[in-house]
């Protein structure tokens, strides 16, 4: 158990735990995680981008304005974290788990989304432009606001989410929806 996070010289931090360290708005960009554990940590706008991550855990985390754009991010599994305005820009994810995460005005522009979950995760106002979805399941997440729904082919939503959806879903479709007769 450590109560901060370092990298090594090779800007690399492999089989670490972290508990309660507070990095605010530090850089660690193009830095390796592999094996890494963070728990009740404050990662808020700490710069992140352009690394990679393997088999990292995220526990009770505050990443306010995190800054993981183009980053890969491989078996990472982010639970009861605060990620509202999250940049995760042109990043790769494979195998991701936002599990109770607060997502709000997250923007995941142009990232590439492989075999991802948001279990009971808030993704109001998240921005999924341009992105790439394979396997994908927004179900029972709050959809409220979401941009870029016209990019969201190859993920799954509830039943009962289709309906906050639709103006969206119909927006993006160019299709209008008027109360008029």
């Amino acid at each position: 158990m450590s109560d901060a996070f370092a990298l090594d010289d090779d800007g690399e931090a492999i089989g670490a735990r972290v508990e309660g360290a507070r990095h605010s708005g530090e850089s660690f960009a193009k830095a390796r995680l592999v094996d890494v554990e963070f728990v009740r940590c404050d990662l808020s706008a700490c710069d992140f981008s352009e690394g990679v991550w393997q088999r990292v855990k995220v526990i009770d985390c505050r990443c306010t304005s995190i800054d993981l754009s183009q980053t890969r991010l491989q078996e990472v599994t982010f639970k009861d974290c605060k990620l509202d305005d999250a940049n995760i820009r042109l990043s790769k994810l494979h195998s991701v788990r936002f599990d109770g995460c607060v997502c709000t005005n997250a923007e995941f522009i142009a990232a590439q989304l492989e075999e991802i979950a948001f279990p009971g995760s808030d993704l109001a106002g998240a921005n999924f432009t341009q992105v790439r979805c394979v396997d994908v399941d927004l179900r029972d997440a709050r959809l409220d606001g979401l941009q870029g729904v016209a990019s969201l082919s190859g993920a799954t939503i509830a039943v009962d989410q289709l309906f906050g959806f639709a103006s969206a879903l119909a927006q993006a479709l160019g299709i209008t929806v008027s109360t008029e007769e």
